[in-house]
Parts: C-alpha cells; structure tokens; sequence
C-alpha cells in the first residue's frame, strides 16, 4: 500500500508539472504568433511605402515632362488639358490634386494611375511600377524608403522581439519557481506535526487480532482498484467510478463490531448495520428470509488481505465489488477461492469511535 501510495504521489507531481508545461508552451506559441504577425505588418507596411514612393515617382515623371510643378489649381487644370489633348484621356483636376496629396483620398483608382503612366510614355501603371522596381526610372530622393524609417522599423521589430523574450523567461521562471513551491513538503508547526504524521503514513490493518469495537476504518479494495466503500442512500456502496449500482462520490467509514463470535459491518456515517441483501438495517439480529442472523458474517486473512464471508443456506458467500454489478454479495471466488480487487479488502484505521449504539442494537432480542 505505501508503494502505491508513492506512486499515487509521484503521477500527481507528474500531472502538475505537465499541466504547467503545457500552460507555459501554449503562451510560446501565442507570443510566437504575436512575434509573427507584428514582422508581417512591418514588412506590409515596407510595401505600402514602396507603392507611395512609385506613386511620388509617378508625379515626379509628370511634372519632368510638363516641365512644370505641380502646386496651385491652375496647375492642376493645365495637367488635365494635356492629357485630354495628348492622349485623349480626361482626369479631373480634382482628382489630380487627390494624386498629388492637395486633397484628402481613401483610393486612387487604378484607371487614373494609367493614364498617367502612359502620358509618361508606358504602357500603363503596372509597366511603370515594373520599371521602377527594375531601377529603370529615377526621381529624385524617392529611389529608396527613407533610411530614417527603415531604422525606426528595425529598432521596433528588434525591441518587440527583446519583450518577447522576457516574457517567456519571465513565464518560464514563475512556473519552475511555482512548481518547486507546490512540491517542497511544508514545514509543519508543532501543533500540526502529530496529525500531519498520521495523515501521511496511514495505519492499515495486518492482523484480525487488531481489530477493535473502538475504532471506525476506512474499507479499500485491492490496491483501490475497486474503490473504497461508503454509502449510497440505504445501500453500502463504493467509489468504483465504474460501478453501474450502489456506486458513492466519497468514501465513509465503518465500524467491525465484533459480538459473539461473529462481525457486523456498521455504517458510522448512517448508524446502520450492512446485511446480507445490501440494505443498511438498524434490525441487525431480525431472522428473515429464511435467515437466522442476516448481518453476521466472518473475516478472514487472505493474501494480505481480508475477505468477508457470508453464509445462508450451506452456501458460503462473499462481499464482491465488480464493474458488471457494483457492490454485491455472490458466490464468486468462494467456492473455488479465486480472489480478485472486488472482494480482497484492506482495513484503514482512520480514528476513535464509540460502539455503545451498535452493541446495544445487538443486545436486543431477535425478531422473527
């Protein structure tokens, strides 16, 4: 039991570690993406200067050619005569002053940007922006992105990537730093050092002969494979999650009261004795069913464990939890003495108790 116990210990370390981990890896991933994004949109916004610097280029060939800058709206309305009268195109002024910056504008249509490109002497704008990305056309002081900008990019980009960073060291150090917290066994004061001691070295039964009317146990199946018993309404029952009946979220303690040579499981939490049908009973002497005393039952030693015995009718039973009908009473292991997790039991002494209720419950004269 202490081995699994140890164990029991180290995958809940395990699991704690883990869920950190996981924890940890998931805010890498999103300052990764995050780290991601942000480059994309510096190198987007790198584009977006690139298409400004071949519309300024642009201008700049117009106003080379008109020999002529563009600044006041009779400027503007001599462009629009000449591209009219050159290439039979007509572009507002309006528009132009839009183009040129004098006049605020979301778009500038692609058609606009054509005629201009061939009253420059090209195709249309895309044969024009080939060109400047081939560094055919030259304008002054709009050959690059301005290197200002282009630092002020980097010095944010790298920046941002220093943050990212510290945050995951940051991150990093707070959930080892945590971990060794949640593991490191607290101190205990002297107040607490007794019951701290019984909570972690539980007390298990090895002998029948420590058994006593005066102290109440928790009942494990092998290894808690099967649960430990409680009750479910007016059933015994056990936290096998597997359970389809009589099946408890929390387990409880019992009491072995031992009376004439015989044992009762008593129910401390429901003051009930167990009897032979399942059933919490307060009658634990009634003879019913063609029963003469259907709570008592033996306890014997098995494999380091304990089996409780049953027997009616000159059939030997015993208590059994199983995954097809919960908590029962059957003939399984019995007869051929085959023991499984289900019906080999474990006695955890858990604390004092006071039996004067159940031995008086047995003091009484039986009913029939």
């Amino acid at each position: 039991m202490a081995y699994s116990k140890w164990v029991m210990s180290f995958l809940c370390h395990i699991h704690v570690f883990l869920s950190r981990a996981l924890v940890f890896f998931a805010l890498l991933l999103i300052v990764s993406y995050l780290c991601t994004a942000k480059y994309k949109c510096c190198k987007e916004s790198i584009f977006i200067e690139a298409s400004i610097m071949e519309y300024e280029n642009l201008c700049r060939a117009v106003e080379e050619k008109l020999h002529r800058k563009m600044h006041t709206p009779a400027d503007f309305d001599y462009l629009s005569d000449q591209l009219q009268k050159q290439i039979g195109s007509s572009v507002s002024s309006t528009t132009l002053m839009r183009l040129w910056g004098y006049r605020p504008s979301v778009t500038v249509r692609t058609s606009t940007l054509d005629i201009l490109a061939r009253f420059i002497g090209y195709e249309d704008y895309t044969h024009f922006s080939r060109a400047c990305m081939e560094g055919e056309v030259q304008a002054e002081d709009a050959s690059v992105v301005d290197e200002e900008d282009r630092q002020s990019h980097s010095r944010f980009r790298s920046g941002y990537i220093v943050g990212a960073l510290a945050i995951i060291v940051a991150c990093a150090g707070f959930f080892i730093f945590s971990h060794f917290i949640s593991s490191k066994p607290a101190e205990p004061t002297s107040s607490t050092t007794e019951s701290a001691n019984e909570q972690a070295q539980p007390h298990f039964i090895s002998k029948l002969s420590e058994l006593s009317n005066n102290r109440k146990y928790l009942i494990h199946t092998r290894h808690d494979r099967r649960g430990v018993l409680g009750t479910f309404g007016r059933h015994p029952a056990s936290t096998f999650k597997y359970a389809p009946f009589y099946r408890c979220e929390e387990p409880s303690p019992y009491a072995l009261i031992q009376h004439e040579g015989k044992y009762y499981l008593y129910s401390v939490q429901e003051e009930l004795f167990v009897n032979i049908l399942l059933y919490l009973t307060n009658e634990p002497l009634r003879q019913d069913f063609g029963e003469k005393n259907w709570c008592a039952f033996d306890i014997r030693p098995e494999k380091g464990f304990f089996v409780f015995d049953f027997k009616s009718n000159s059939r030997k039973y015993t208590l059994n939890v199983n995954p097809m009908e919960g908590m029962i009473i059957d003939d399984w292991g019995a007869s051929k003495k085959i023991y499984d997790d289900g019906n080999l039991f474990s006695f955890e002494d858990v604390g004092p108790f006071d039996p004067t209720e159940a031995l008086s419950m047995l003091q009484q004269t039986p009913e029939k």
